[in-house]
């Protein structure tokens, strides 16, 4: 909300609509944000309320669904990741997109933190050479979220490989300018959850205590191969036995130099000697709220979404394809199309509002 209360004390939208199926919290943020209409179902939202936008935060499983529906009644949306848990899902997605010519973005809001989106120049001036390694680490020890629906699969889709693996994967192929995916092979099972011994953070949440089902992965790790030759290595986990509580760690690797995307640090080889270089004195948004903004202003100019889709599509075939090798033992998955060939740092031109 702070993304969109700003943009409203600056003139540039009116929140006009809280939805949820729970009505007494959307009565409660109407009430905290001056929001004037409260609805408990999104279809009958979009028949009355006549909006322009939507930001759907629902849980993973209703992305599509929601989405569909909202650019059907020709709103603009915005969407919490994963824009949907399946790769089948987005390409639907994309197509109603193209149908409806509005807007569509996935907020993998990662990107617009102000070291990231620093380090990015720096990758996209050819500061690296030709990328063929990298990493993507989001691991937990003991942080598995009890809470909602995140453990069952039915409502998430997935673990912590579509909770938390997505961000900073996302982020990684971002600062290699999304080669191609050409094959995956992963494992993503439940190793510890199920376990007698295994507690969680207690800040956390306790599944067994409350009954919960945990039918998701609780760990993953893949290996994606792309089309130009370079590899990257994904692993993540909510309840891995570790001695750090959290890691993140992503890095990519190129013939002239490294980064950690992380720890905001450049390695070149210059005069015989390793140079480390760190970035410093970039803008610090909140990120979650830039993302926002930086949607709406695609808006208002008619201009390209920093997130396209076809990028999130590539992000979610990656994740389905470790899914599908885990279902096969972990063997190698080809991916028939990750993304369209030649999407590398820019973005996808939106299409002209009709209206």
């Amino acid at each position: 909300m702070p993304g969109w209360t700003a943009l409203r004390d600056a003139g540039r939208v009116e929140l006009a609509a809280a939805c949820d199926v729970r009505r007494e919290r959307a009565d409660n943020l109407a009430k905290a944000h001056g929001i004037g209409l409260v609805f408990s179902d999104y279809k009958k939202m979009l028949r009355e309320a006549r909006l322009d936008l939507v930001d759907i935060a629902t849980p993973n499983a209703l992305h599509a669904p929601a989405a569909l529906s909202a650019l059907a009644a020709g709103c603009h949306v915005y969407c919490e990741k994963p824009l949907a848990p399946t790769p089948a899902d987005v390409r639907r997605l994309i197509a109603a997109r193209d149908r409806a010519g509005r807007k569509l973005m996935t907020g993998q809001h990662m990107r617009f933190e102000g070291k990231h989106a620093a380090l990015k120049r720096f990758a996209e001036a050819g500061v690296l050479g030709d990328i063929y390694y990298a990493r993507a680490s989001w691991l937990r020890q003991r942080l598995a979220p009890a809470w909602g629906g995140f453990l069952k699969k039915a409502i998430a889709g997935g673990g912590p490989l579509i909770d938390i693996g997505v961000h900073i994967l996302d982020l990684v192929l971002w600062m290699m300018g999304f080669p191609k995916p050409v094959a995956v092979s992963g494992v993503a099972p439940t190793k510890l959850a199920n376990l007698k011994q295994v507690a969680n953070n207690p800040k956390w949440g306790d599944w067994k205590r409350d009954g919960k089902e945990f039918d998701v992965e609780d760990f993953a790790v893949g290996l994606v191969r792309f089309e130009d030759g370079a590899v990257l290595v994904l692993e993540t986990s909510w309840l891995l036995n570790m001695v750090e509580k959290e890691l993140m760690k992503a890095m990519v690797c190129g013939t002239l130099g490294g980064m950690d995307i992380t720890e905001g640090k450049i390695m070149t080889q210059e005069h015989g000697l390793v140079r480390i270089s760190q970035v410093e004195g970039f803008a610090e948004p909140k990120a979650h709220a830039a993302a926002i903004t930086a949607f709406v202003e695609a808006v208002e100019k008619d201009g390209p979404v920093p997130v396209p889709a076809e990028e999130t599509l590539c992000v979610m075939t990656i994740l389905d394809g470790i899914y599908r090798s885990q279902a096969k033992g972990g063997a190698e998955v080809k991916l028939a199309s990750g993304m369209p060939a030649g999407l590398r740092h820019g973005a996808v031109p939106a299409r002209r509002d009709s209206g």
